[in-house]
């Protein structure tokens, strides 16, 4: 899976991760850059997808628990006041490498 960067744009960071389409889990890669946050879902998925965010539309970021209870999760919410959901390893290096890109 890849994506396309657009000028002047570089991968910060990536790995596997789920996002919440509803209230199914879709399975990915998530691709932090200096420009946004994007989301390709696996082909095998019920619901494929994309998500492209640009950092300067991210509000806020933080943790959040899977079932409540499962400390690997990530919310992302936006200016405009919609939430984004992600299970995914290394919460808290991808909360603060996204802290960075919007605080700059």
């Amino acid at each position: 899976m890849k994506i396309e960067l657009q000028e002047n744009e570089k991968i910060i960071r990536k790995g596997a991760a789920n996002h919440f389409k509803g209230i199914e889990s879709v399975g990915g890669r998530l691709f932090l850059t200096n420009h946004r946050l994007y989301f390709s879902s696996h082909a095998m998925n019920v619901q494929t997808h994309e998500l492209s965010v640009a950092c300067i539309d991210i509000l806020s970021v933080g943790k959040r628990n899977t079932l409540g209870i499962i400390p690997n999760g990530m919310f992302i919410e936006l200016k405009n006041g919609q939430k984004e959901k992600f299970v995914l390893w290394g919460r808290g290096k991808w909360i603060r490498e996204i802290e960075h890109q919007i605080s700059t």
